[in-house]
C-alpha cells in the first residue's frame, strides 16, 4: 500500500536547508529536518487537522525551551529531554538527536556550547519546516 501524503498534499522537502546551506555543513550535519514517512503515518492515524495541531504544539514547545544559558545545566537538560521526546515522536529526528546529545552533555558535565548551538540550530530548522508544512496544508485546503 502506498504511503499517504501527510497534510493531503506533497510535503516540502525535509532537507537541512538550501543547497548552499547544506554545502556549508559537515556531512554528518546534512540530515533531513523531519521524516515524511512518520508524518504520513501520523496523518493516517490522526488526520490532517490533528497532525497540524501536534506540529503547532511542537513549535510552541520549541519556543519555550533551550532559552537558558550554559550555566543553567539542569534547566537545559530538562528542556533537551522534553524536546527530544516530543520531536522524535513527530518525526523530527534531527532535533531529537541534537537534544539527546545536549542532554547527555548536561548529565556528563561536559562543555555545553557546541551541543547547545547544535540543538538551537536544529530547533530553528524544525520551526521553519513546521511553518512550510502548515502553509502547504493551508494552500492545499479547498476554500
Amino acid at each position: 500500500m502506498p504511503t499517504p501524503s501527510p497534510v493531503s498534499s506533497p510535503i516540502p522537502s525535509p532537507d537541512a536547508g538550501t543547497a548552499h546551506d547544506a554545502a556549508r555543513l559537515p556531512p554528518s550535519d546534512r540530515r533531513p529536518v523531519y521524516d515524511p514517512g512518520t508524518l504520513a503515518e501520523l496523518d493516517g492515524i490522526f488526520g490532517q487537522a490533528r497532525l497540524l495541531d501536534l506540529l503547532a504544539r511542537l513549535k510552541g514547545e520549541i519556543a519555550q525551551r533551550l532559552q537558558a544559558g550554559v550555566a543553567e545545566r539542569a534547566t537545559l537538560g530538562h528542556d533537551a529531554h522534553t524536546l527530544l521526546s516530543v520531536s522524535g515522536s513527530l518525526g523530527f529526528f534531527d532535533l531529537s538527536q541534537r537534544c539527546s546529545e545536549l542532554e547527555q552533555a548536561c548529565l556528563r558535565g561536559s562543555d555545553l556550547d557546541a551541543s547547545l548551538d547544535a540543538a538551537r540550530a536544529a530547533a530553528t530548522r524544525a520551526v521553519a519546516a513546521i511553518d512550510v508544512i502548515a502553509a502547504t496544508a493551508r494552500a492545499a485546503t479547498p476554500a
